[in-house]
Order: C-alpha cells, then structure tokens, then sequence
C-alpha cells in the first residue's frame, strides 16, 4: 500500500515536470507596438470640404475646383462617435453658402495663375471680385463630409457637439458616423500629466499624401512620440498642452496616447513658422478633459465595446503563438465589425504561422498532463479503496483455528454472500436532435469600389403598380406615392405590418440608395387604426412637409402629407388616403 502511494506521488511530480517544461513559442513584443496594435484600428481620417464646377461666362469655360481639407479623428464610442477638432470640420459646420465663397476664392487663384497675377490682388480688389462673380455660374456643388476607416470605408458624418476653430483653447467637434461596434479608445486624466511624460502621436500627416504611396499606404496612420514640454492656457483661459511630437497639416484631431494607451488629448495646432518653415517640437493639445466636457454634450459614453474585448484576447493569444484559437477571436471581431483594419492581416499572418509548424503546443500540452494526473489519480484511488475493501472483508482467524484438509470443528463456517448478478448493459437512449438555430447573417467585407465616394447596396423592395389592388383589410389604409429622389413615380400599398425604409437592404423593405440615408432610416405602418411614420434613430432625419419643421420622431399622417427624408432632402413620399 505504501509504495503504491509513493509511486503516485511520483507519477504527480513528473507529469508536473513535464508540464513546466514544454516548449513555448511566444513572440517577445514591445509596449510600443502593443500600444501601436491596440490603437491603429480605432484611429481615421476626415476630409471637410466642397467640390465645385463653376462656368464663367466671360470665356465660356468650365472649371472645376475643390476645397478640401482632412484631418484625423478617434473613435470614443462603439456607436460611431469620434473626436477631432473644429477646424477639422469647420467647413461643414459654417454651411453650403461659405462652401461657394470658398470654392470661389480657389477659382479666383486658378484664373489668376493662369494670367500670371497675383491672386491677392485681386481678391483685395472688391470692385473686380464683384465682377467676376455675377460673371461666374455655379453648375455643381458637392459637399464632402467624409470619415475613412483605416479598411478603406467612407462614411458621411454629422457633427453632434461643436466647439471653437483654432484660436480659442476647446477646439474640440465630436461627429457621428453610422456604424456599430467601433473600437474605441478609452479617455484618460489629463489632470495628472506630468512635464516629460512620454506620449504617443497617432494621425494621418498630410505630408505622407506626396503621390508617390499607393492607396493603401495612404490608410496606414503613422505614428510618432514625444514628451510633453509645458502646461498652457489659451487666450480664453483653456487648458492646452504643448508636445514635442512632430505633427504637420492632417495630423489635426489625432489622439495623443500615455503608455497606457489612453488618451490624454489630441493635436490642435503648431507653433509658429520660421522664414516659412515649420518649427518643430512646437505642436499644442487639447487635453481629454475638454474633449470629456464635448463628449457629454454629443450624448456619447466612453465605454469599451466587445470588440475592444475580443481584439486584445486574440492579439494576447497570437503573440503567445496559440494561432488556433487567436483565429476564432479575430474572425468575431470581423464578423461584428467588418470594418477593422486589423483582423484580415492576423488571420492571415496565423494561419500561414500554423501552417509552418509554429503554433505553440503549450496549450495541448497541458490538457495531456492534466489528463494524465487525473487519470493516475482515479487509478490510483480505485486501486487503494479495492485493496482496502478486500482486506475490511477477509475474516481474522487465528492460525490455530485451522487444520490441513479444512476448518477445525467448532468455528463457524465462512457466511456465504449472495452472488452478484451479471452487468446488464442499460438500453441506448433514443436520439435527441439538437435544437437547430437560425444561420447566423454573413456579414459583407469592407471593400469600397471608389474612394471617397462609398458604394451603396442594391436595391431589393418591391413596389406596387400604379392602381393595383389589395385585398379590403388593406384597402382603407392607403399608400406612399414617391415624388422626387430615386424612387420617383413608384407607389407602395400601407400594410398593417409596416415597411422600413433605409439605405440597407438587410435592413429595410424600401431601399434608397444614398449614403445620407441611414440603414434604418424610418417605419411606416399602422398603429391604432392609424398610419403613422416612425423615425428609426436617423444621422440625417426625417421631417414633414418642409425641412424648416424640424425633425420627427413620430407622426400620425394625413392625406396629402409630404415626408421628407434627410435633411439633405434626399427624397420625398406623399401619403394618399
């Protein structure tokens, strides 16, 4: 019995040993390129401006010309808010009509480096500007308002929370997008920065855009380090802080890391220029308790979402080099979020790991040992209770109680115990299908076919001809009869059940292919006996009759009543009775 145990005791220590001992196959990995993984997904570009076509009269040419600016931005909220300055988006928040002046001013310049003059002469010269503007007719406007994911995906944003352009120290815009299950980063305490902290710069610098990067490369954030130099206040008393990271035109907005990877502020502007050079190590932050206060205001939260979750597991598994199940977390981050800039390359990276025979054992290793010494264990313990048991049950004679050939007359006779029945195998179970579940939706890849311009969904609803006829539950409900946008002249039946309308066929019945228009955009169907319209959450809402109504959220129609959606004015429905 006790070398039996011993010998257990033995069996634990070497399958322990053993244990310990497997090889690891881990990549060392520095807290630079941790912080450079965790943080490049949630980071994207923003371009603010107009495109315009213009005709002068005076030559009879046409022109076309752009003002466009970009800047960066962070995602701070699974739902699409992202954090960049006003100057970034300042454009769009002055509206269409500083839009033409300003595609104007850059027409002026074309015309004036035509002629060999000198544009500001000309712009000063308010008389000839006069001129030259009842001379020119704008044929085309178009606003660009666009956020580029680091995959290639543009979105247009609308601007939720806006402080002040550069000058005044809450330089801060917070916009929307819409999408779910951003990666976001987390806001630290700009209170607690220290002079000399190291800080990580991460942005899209409009100096890297020198045509000679494919467009790929012009999706990659670059990033950059520095210390931060002093504490500030701007003319308006705000708090700013001055880094000495480099930064140039585009890395505005970007956020400006700890080595925690939280963001203590973003950039804001530069220091001044010297004989028409840029000083370097004279770029100033808006620090995160400002972009906090704008945050709030927007009604955004800055709480970690399960993508954020399962892209930190799976990166942790595949520089441990457990590429199986790095995989199965990476493939969940693209299926909640096919955006992410990430994911495609470390799959690929794991398998091709996999593959060549790299993948670390460690894991198969350890459920074989564990296995091992819970099966020496069981053995072991049933062996020591069988032995235990035999020597309970054998009866404790003295050796003079025998004789050879039997017992001795006068002890009693061994008891006789009843004899065990045979093992009766019990009668398989009838088998049980499994519950079945829906398929799960298969989610598209990003992969845009134009950029900037997003490519929408095809269209999939089914409209109702002119007059045709339902049955007389139906009837009395009335329909939608499309007057202006894409869907113009079509007609669609009211149904109790409803219909959505949006920009994604997965999403709703009546689709509009316009990126203002949102997935989901809104309900039409009856309530009550009455037929009502329903906004879903739009980015761009819904109104009635005119624009100037201000945006619904719920609305019982009447005939004759003309839906507006957008505020762009994207399209336009009338209910009839």
């Amino acid at each position: 019995m006790r070398k039996l145990i011993i010998l257990t005791f033995a069996l634990l220590l070497a399958a322990t040993s053993l244990v310990y001992n497997f090889p690891v196959q881990a990549q060392q990995v520095s807290e630079g390129q941790r912080l450079a993984m965790y943080s490049k997904p949630s980071v994207v570009r923003i371009l603010d401006g107009y495109l315009g076509t213009l005709y002068w009269t005076r030559n009879g040419k046409t022109y076309r010309v752009s003002y466009v600016s970009s800047g960066s931005g962070s995602f701070i909220d699974p739902n699409g808010y992202i954090a960049t300055n006003a100057h970034v988006t300042n454009t769009t928040h002055e509206g269409d009509d500083k839009g033409k002046d300003k595609l104007f001013i850059e027409f002026i310049k074309e015309i004036a480096q035509a002629s060999n003059n000198d544009p500001n002469s000309i712009l000063r010269n308010a008389p000839l500007v006069n001129l030259i503007y009842s001379e020119v007719q704008f044929q085309e406007i178009r606003h660009i308002h666009h956020v580029i994911t680091p995959d290639g995906s543009v979105f247009p944003y609308e601007i939720k929370a806006f402080g002040a352009p550069i000058g005044d120290g809450k330089d801060v815009s917070i916009i929307k997008i819409e999408l779910k299950n951003a990666p976001i980063l987390k806001l630290g305490n700009s209170d607690k920065v220290q002079l000399q902290d190291h800080i990580t710069v991460v942005g899209y610098p409009a100096a890297a855009d020198t045509g000679l990067l494919d467009q790929k490369s012009a999706l990659e954030a670059s990033i950059t380090d520095g210390k931060v130099s002093a504490r500030k206040n701007s003319t308006d008393g705000a708090p700013v802080l001055q880094v000495s990271a480099p930064a140039t035109h585009g890395n505005s907005g970007g956020p400006v890391l700890n080595d925690k990877g939280e963001v203590v502020g973003m950039l804001t502007f530069r220091g001044d220029t010297v004989n028409g050079q840029e000083v370097s190590g004279f770029s100033f932050v808006v620090p995160s308790s400002t972009i906090s206060e704008f945050m709030k205001q927007a009604g955004a939260t800055n709480e970690e979402g399960i993508v954020d979750k399962r892209y930190r597991e799976g990166l942790e598994l595949f520089w441990k080099g457990q590429y199986t199940p790095a995989i199965a977390k990476f493939e969940e981050v693209r299926r909640l979020f096919p955006q992410h800039s990430e994911t495609e390359r470390l799959i690929r990276d794991s398998q091709q790991a996999i593959s060549e025979g790299k993948e670390s054992t460690v894991g198969l290793g350890l459920i074989v040992m564990v296995g091992g010494l819970v099966l020496v264990l069981i053995v072991g313990g049933a062996l020591v209770a069988f032995l235990a048991m035999r020597k309970k049950k054998s009866p404790s004679l003295p050796p003079a109680a025998y004789q050879q050939g039997g017992m001795q007359q006068g002890y009693p006779a061994q008891p006789s115990y009843p004899q065990q029945q045979p093992y009766q195998q019990p009668a398989p179970q009838p088998y049980q299908a499994q519950q079945s579940y829906p398929q799960q939706a298969a989610y598209p890849a990003a992969n845009p076919q134009s950029y900037p311009q997003a490519t929408p969904p095809a269209k999939t609803a089914v409209f109702a001809a002119p007059g045709a006829g339902t049955s007389p539950s139906q009837a009395n409900y009335g329909a939608i009869a499309w007057t202006t946008g894409p869907l113009a002249g079509k007609r669609m039946e009211v149904r109790p059940e409803g219909f959505y309308i949006g920009r994604d066929s997965g999403s709703a019945q009546v689709v509009i292919e316009d990126p203002r228009v949102s997935s989901r955009h809104a309900w039409v169907g009856v309530r009550n006996g009455r037929v009502v319209l329903v906004d879903s959450g739009s980015t761009n809402g819904t109104f009635l009759n005119t624009i100037a109504s201000g945006r619904i959220q719920e609305i019982a129609l009447n005939p004759g009543d003309t839906i507006i959606v957008s505020e762009a004015d994207v399209a336009r429905f009338v209910y009839q009775s």
